[in-house]
């Protein structure tokens, strides 16, 4: 069984349509997390941007907004949108069955080669 598949568009109309939906999602998720992460800084830090302790209640809430945002992060990482190595999105792609992820060409050649 081979341990990997590449996926590769030779048209250039058809990259182009790829990689702005790739764009879309990349930027759906982005505004999402930035969302996350503005919502953890206001528990965190007063109206002057200064750090304040927090209690019990903060910190479960301060958890529940961590793994809010690793629920869009973890998927993102593995999916064929972008490469976990260089962090493009525009490049052709090979899934590594071992760990369940998507490599760009390049990357994959260079951990998997």
């Amino acid at each position: 069984m081979k341990d990997s598949r590449t996926i590769s568009i030779k048209d250039p109309k058809l990259q182009k349509i790829r990689n702005n939906l790739r764009l879309i999602i990349l930027k759906a998720c982005s505004k999402k997390k930035s969302e996350i992460s503005d919502q953890k800084h206001n528990l965190t830090h007063d109206k002057d941007g200064n750090y304040i302790s927090s209690d019990d209640d903060t910190d479960k809430i301060l958890q529940d907004l961590t793994d809010k945002w690793w629920e869009i992060e973890r998927p993102l990482r593995a999916s064929i949108v972008k490469c976990p190595g260089c962090n493009k999105h525009n490049k052709d792609m090979t899934y590594h069955r071992k760990s369940r992820t998507w490599y760009c060409v390049q990357c994959y050649e260079r951990r998997f080669g």
